[in-house]
């Protein structure tokens, strides 16, 4: 069966551009970091203008950076199966990996540790650990991806947790302890954070 998605046509598809148009109004009107996800993969497939992506990722930041801020004041979890959680984990996700990769590694590192301190998923957490502690260690964003982590080719994207690096060379457990001072560092600098919290 073949699922591929003709997008010249869908370009001429009137039902498809009014719904495309709604959406840009509900994202307009909304700060849905959710819905603002739908419209930014829409615009990626259709290979809009690179202006309006790049102000719709930054609608997109600022969401999910407002998100995280109000999840860690209030002492809230992030919850992957709950759409505009997932969709303020993968803002902040997407935004700390490019920061890594341009070597802005103190930005890096608090957001990996924000997201391990707001999320319930265990796998997750410890994926997110594993990334702040290498930033902590030095890795480079390639070395980092070159030597600790297996891109697995089969994904399954219908998973949300597919979006995040959580397999590694190594058990997660055995990396958390090859970093073990670094991951301690963070964890008192967590439990500083919920002191003062």
């Amino acid at each position: 069966m073949d699922e591929s998605i003709d997008i010249e046509a869908l370009k001429k598809d009137e039902q498809f551009l009014a719904d495309v148009k709604m959406l840009e109004e509900e994202v307009k009107n909304s700060d849905s970091v959710a819905k603002a996800y739908q419209l930014l993969d829409v615009k990626l497939a259709l290979n809009e203008d690179e202006e309006g992506i790049n102000e719709l990722f930054q609608k997109i930041v600022n969401g999910a950076f407002t998100n995280i801020a109000i999840a860690i004041e209030s002492g809230e979890k992030l919850d992957i199966s709950n759409a505009e959680d997932f969709a303020t984990m993968r803002g902040i996700y997407e935004y700390a990996m490019q920061a890594f990769s341009e070597n802005l590694t103190k930005q890096a590192q608090e957001l990996f540790l924000a997201l391990h301190h707001t999320t319930d998923d265990f796998e997750l957490k410890d994926a997110f650990m594993v990334h702040a502690a290498a930033v902590g260690k030095g890795y480079s964003f390639e070395d980092f991806i070159n030597k600790l982590t297996k891109m697995d080719e089969d994904r399954d994207f219908s998973d949300p947790k597919a979006l995040f690096i959580t397999d590694f060379v190594q058990p997660v457990d055995i990396l958390i302890e090859m970093m073990k001072d670094e991951v301690e560092k963070l964890e008192k600098r967590l439990e500083k954070l919920k002191g003062e919290g």
